[in-house]
């Protein structure tokens, strides 16, 4: 299909009046494309005006939240930092609302205001973006960030390793699922299951040695 079938779909698909279609050339201005793209198949565009057309797809219907998930996967640092840009842009033009699903934690911390970390399925850690990345609560977090690469010295973190392989989804530990491989993990934690404790600032936590008033009499074992 050409660019402009594949932009005029949804209309066809829910039967929008005329009215309250973008045209494909307006679509196309949306997200900075020429409307010259109109006529081109999927495979004559670069990954970054290809990732741009899927965008211009998908708010054709003017949804309110928009489901992403690893919107930048497959581009070069700077196509994938433009099409960030361009998510940016359009939700302070449109109000669009996004959740993104992704394994980049440089991605969550330019494009995000909220994040909740997951772990087998569960999440470990919410809260607002620069506070749950700069001062992480939860182990697995903490891993996180660490083992995202910083070029200056004086400003990496040091955690203690996880080990161990990751536990099967669909048969996860007892107590807290990221006991058997946490560095730090005491005895409540393997048949104790945290749930998510609310640790001020807007941020919470499923973590028994991340509340307020931790538990300093246990140790790890």
């Amino acid at each position: 299909m050409r660019v402009r079938d594949l932009l005029s779909e949804p209309y066809r698909i829910h039967d929008v009046p005329a009215a309250l279609r973008w045209s494909v050339e307006e679509l196309l201005d949306l997200v900075e494309l020429a409307g010259e793209h109109a006529g081109k198949y999927p495979h004559e565009l670069s990954g970054g005006q290809a990732r741009r057309v899927n965008i211009a797809r998908a708010i054709a219907l003017r949804p309110r939240l928009l489901i992403a998930d690893e919107p930048t996967a497959g581009l070069d640092v700077s196509a994938a930092a433009a099409v960030l840009t361009l998510l940016r842009k359009l939700a302070r033009d449109t109000g669009l609302a996004y959740l993104i699903v992704t394994h980049n934690l440089d991605t969550v911390g330019w494009a995000a205001e909220r994040i909740a970390v997951m772990y087998l399925g569960a999440i470990v850690e919410e809260g607002p973006v620069d506070d749950v990345l700069h001062h992480p609560a939860h182990p697995y977090t903490r891993a996180l960030v660490s083992s995202v690469p910083e070029p200056d010295p004086t400003a990496r973190t040091v955690e203690p390793p996880v080990v161990g392989e990751v536990p099967s989804p669909r048969n996860p530990p007892a107590g807290c699922r990221f006991h058997t491989r946490c560095p730090i993990a005491v005895r409540r934690c393997r048949t104790e299951r945290p749930v998510l404790l609310d640790l001020g600032a807007d941020r919470r936590a499923a973590c028994h040695l991340a509340s307020p008033t931790p538990h300093l009499e246990e140790r790890p074992g």
